[in-house]
């Protein structure tokens, strides 16, 4: 016998393909309604929720689920019957023309359906709205590009509230141009700020669902005091002798120093200045180095004061390497063991020098000149010859000559070098001369 068409037939219709399949396989129901047991007396209620089988036990307020109360006869056959479908807290959901709509209020109640004196029930779950956002610290106060993580605890409006997990927070700062908050809550006071500004930084939780006004959670972040010291950087004023590395041993260098912030910003800070060598260089507060006639590494040291308790200080350090100035016209001697050397320096921009030579004589053994320009680092010397030298002379005996006819500024470097299978050089003389300047 054909089946009897439900009197929910538009619901039938929107039934998911599964449901369908379920519903057909339950077979056709009595032509029978009277009483008595028999195929049209129900046995069992069943509840399906639409479409797919959606799960009821994780809503928030203002989510829908349509239902459909599913009555059965004995043989599990579909019986076309009405039932009633009720909730058992109507501040957790309600059921309207088979629709389940979540409150505003969260929590657990059961959707009861009835035919024919049969019931059955599910548990439907709310989640509680947002009611309250908690943000530590409370009154943070952090410097000029410091920064401050802002945590925040979600809680829900249940009567006893309970932490909420998952929601989506947006973070939002009252005045960017005092400190910016990124999406995880870490603000980040600017290099402008002025010390006492403040801004307010707030998380807001949408309850976009139900339309309710949405949680806020606020602080006031207090910006003071300069950023910590990150670096601190060195530089020499414009000049030809300012060149920090090799150089005479005559004259000075200003050094000026700079703190700075860890996003490279200036930070004004007390600055002291320290020598290692106190033979070869000295150095006044303000940065001012002055060579004394020693010869040999000195190493000076700027120290940045740390910005406060909140910061260490910080130092950076110039390295200078001193030989013998040379001067016009005046015999310097050199010794060395064999394979040893000894270096001079000569800069022409001291004297207005437009050219120099530089010529050795006397002495035992057999040594080599070598001339690096200003600003070589690497120049080597060595019995097969060395590099990166401006001019080479490797003549027999000590007698050897470079002439530089085009200078640049700087320090130059001149070193004797004792030729191994001649063995030490002892008194060898170098001689340097320029024109003198009018």
């Amino acid at each position: 016998m054909m089946p009897k068409h439900s009197s929910r037939a538009p619901w039938g219709r929107r039934l998911t393909a599964t449901l369908a399949v379920s519903l057909l396989t339950l077979g056709a129901c009595s032509d029978s309604d009277g009483g008595g047991v028999g195929p049209s007396t129900i046995a069992t209620v069943g509840i399906v929720t639409l479409p797919n089988n959606q799960t009821l036990t994780s809503l928030v307020p203002g989510d829908r689920r349509k239902i459909l109360g599913v009555p059965t006869n004995e043989k599990g056959n579909f019986i076309d019957k009405p039932v009633t479908l009720v909730s058992s807290n109507p501040a957790v959901f309600t059921v309207s023309n088979d629709t389940i709509i979540a409150q505003l209020g969260g929590g657990t109640a059961y959707l009861r359906a009835t035919s024919g004196g049969r019931t059955d029930s599910v548990a439907i779950g709310v989640r509680y709205r947002v009611a309250s956002i908690t943000l530590t610290p409370a009154a943070p106060t952090i410097r000029r590009e410091g920064g401050q993580q802002i945590t925040a605890v979600v809680r829900d409006g249940a009567p006893t509230p309970a932490v909420v997990t998952g929601r989506t927070v947006n973070w939002t700062s009252s005045d960017p141009a005092v400190a910016t908050v990124s999406a995880t809550g870490l603000v980040t006071a600017t290099v402008a700020a002025v010390d006492g500004s403040t801004t307010t930084i707030s998380a807001t939780a949408p309850n976009t669902t139900d339309g309710a006004v949405a949680a806020v959670g606020s602080v006031v972040v207090t910006v003071s005091g300069d950023a910590v010291v990150s670096s601190v950087a060195i530089a020499t004023a414009a000049g030809a002798d300012n060149a920090i590395g090799f150089r005479g041993n005559v004259g000075t260098v200003q050094l000026t120093a700079t703190a700075l912030s860890g996003a490279s910003n200036t930070i004004i800070t007390p600055i002291t200045w320290t020598t290692n060598a106190a033979g070869v260089a000295t150095v006044n507060s303000s940065g001012l180095v002055s060579f004394v006639g020693g010869t040999g590494a000195v190493t000076i040291t700027a120290t940045a004061a740390g910005a406060g308790n909140a910061g260490a200080n910080v130092s950076r350090t110039a390295a200078f390497t001193t030989a013998t100035t040379l001067v016009n016209g005046v015999t310097q001697t050199g010794a060395m063991a064999g394979g040893a050397g000894v270096d001079f320096a000569f800069s022409a921009s001291r004297v207005s020098a437009a050219s120099f030579t530089a010529a050795t004589s006397g002495g035992s053994g057999d040594g080599d000149l070598y001339v690096f320009a200003p600003g070589v680092t690497n120049g080597t010397t060595s019995d097969a010859g060395g590099s990166n030298f401006l001019c080479r002379s490797w003549n027999s005996g000590n007698g050897e000559e470079c002439p530089i006819g085009t200078v640049v500024s700087g320090w130059y470097r001149l070193r004797l070098h004792a030729w191994t299978p001649g063995g030490a050089v002892t008194g060898m003389n170098l001689t340097l001369t320029h024109p003198v300047a009018p």
